[in-house]
């Protein structure tokens, strides 16, 4: 399986986080799309149920840059794509996030801290007190390519 540390953009580590749940779950699907909005602060993405939209809060990975941003970009895209998958209850779906992130990347792995603290540890008080005046969502394009070489 590539490595979290050669992903270069949105797609490349959704790719993983789909291989890593195959293998870990046997579990797939496909026709996501990937919004970037100005959500709260306390919200790190969210998948409208009966969508194929995940949308990610754009302002949370601001700052965080390397494999802190990598880490934390692969398990918030898992978290919504095991809701994207039917499981809608949020602690099963934070269990089975670590789960995932500890089959496919170990114990100390930058990724299994990352599912377990979320990317809200190194926010400030300051950065939940600041408000987007608009969502301002916007698509993001090649994010989720075929696994294999035919045009869908």
């Amino acid at each position: 399986m590539p490595d979290l540390e050669t992903c270069k953009d949105f797609g490349d580590v959704f790719a993983l986080v789909k291989r890593s749940v195959k293998k870990t779950l046997g579990l797939h699907r496909v026709g996501l799309m990937l919004l970037l909005g100005n959500l709260p602060m306390n919200v790190g993405a969210f998948h409208p149920m009966g969508t194929n939209e995940i949308v990610l809060n754009r302002r949370l990975l601001k700052g965080k840059t390397g494999m802190t941003e990598r880490s934390h970009l692969f398990t918030i895209l898992l978290h919504e794509y095991l809701h994207t998958l039917g499981f809608e209850d949020e602690a099963q779906v934070r269990r089975m996030t670590y789960k995932v992130c500890l089959e496919n990347f170990g114990r100390n792995s930058p990724v299994a801290e990352a599912a377990l603290t979320g990317p809200w540890a190194d926010l400030s008080e300051e950065d939940f007190e600041q408000i987007e005046p608009e969502l301002n969502l916007e698509l993001v394009r090649n994010f989720e390519r075929p696994d294999s070489g035919y045009i869908i």
